[in-house]
């Protein structure tokens, strides 16, 4: 097998959209100029006495997706995004699921079953309406949760988890 270069659109983000009692996932695609993870590890970091060198280990995760994301009236996440910002929604009210797709990693040769995984986030809004020519709305998705690791099917839209 060649060794192939991956591409930023070959790493699929879908957030789960409320539907009445049902949730439906949407791709983070459409308006969205920036969807970039942060993994933020808190860490413990030390120097015993019969060393020379500092030791540091990693306890803990603070990941983080900043996001920008032009305003289109008819997408579903830009609308989450909105609704959430221009409410001011807090605590639960504010919080969506996130499922990121490695679209280069099928599972069993499938053609659309991929290694996935899934978080929920709360949707931290940072402003709207920089910009002189689109509407747009920033801000960062931060952890709410443990990450579920898994398969996402990109035509039923299902997740499950390993």
């Amino acid at each position: 097998m060649a060794n192939e270069l991956i591409t930023r659109d070959q790493w699929r983000s879908f957030m789960g959209v409320k539907d009445g009692a049902t949730t439906k996932y949407h791709t983070i695609g459409e308006g969205f100029t920036n969807l970039a993870e942060s993994k933020n590890p808190a860490e413990y970091t030390r120097k015993y006495v019969h060393e020379k060198t500092e030791r540091s280990d990693v306890t803990g995760y603070a990941t983080s997706i900043a996001y920008s994301t032009d305003l289109y009236s008819e997408d579903p996440v830009v609308s989450e995004v909105v609704v959430i910002t221009d409410s001011e929604l807090r605590g639960t009210d504010a919080q969506r699921e996130i499922i990121s797709v490695n679209l280069w990693k099928a599972v069993d040769g499938s053609e659309d079953t991929f290694e996935a995984t899934r978080r929920m986030y709360s949707v931290i809004p940072a402003g709207k309406g920089d910009g002189t020519e689109a509407m747009i709305y920033t801000g960062t998705f931060k952890a709410a949760g443990d990450i579920v690791f898994g398969k996402f099917n990109t035509e039923t839209k299902i997740f499950t988890p390993n």
